[in-house]
């Protein structure tokens, strides 16, 4: 080895200790922004869903002055079930696109390839165990 290839090497090494540091970092504060970013989004549904409830209660009794009440609560149950259906089908029609196809497929791949690759390496010690034991009880056999 040559006389300053050991300090490359302990250079390089520090180098990656410290970037793998700043990953850790950089994931934790990810993770911080986005728990931020989770929490104020759940306060926000809490509003909206609040704004849609006073929606609802102000067209009832809006239709209450021209309607019973129990025809103004049908209507506005019309009225939701009209726009709940397209949005229901919607969610069920939804499949899988072709980029998360194509993601499945590669790790499918990769997996079946990283199986074929342990297997093979787990099976070479175990062959170089029964040809030692194979060689061992041939000469045994040679011997007697």
């Amino acid at each position: 080895m040559l006389p300053g290839a050991g300090a490359a090497v302990v250079r390089s090494v520090n180098l990656l200790k410290i970037a793998a540091e700043a990953e850790v970092l950089r994931y934790r504060c990810m993770a911080a922004r986005q728990g931020r970013r989770a929490a104020f989004g759940a306060i926000a549904l809490l509003f909206v869903l609040a704004v849609l409830v006073l929606g609802e209660v102000a067209a009832w009794l809006a239709l209450c002055l021209r309607f019973a009440p129990i025809e103004s609560t049908l209507i506005l149950l019309g009225i939701n079930l009209v726009i709940a259906i397209p949005f229901g089908l919607l969610a069920v029609r939804s499949s899988p696109s072709r980029a998360e196809r194509d993601a499945l497929q590669v790790r499918q791949q990769s997996l079946d390839a990283a199986r074929g690759t342990l297997s093979l390496a787990a099976l070479v010690p175990v062959g170089n165990t029964l040809l030692r034991h194979w060689r061992s009880n041939n000469r045994s056999l040679v011997r007697r």
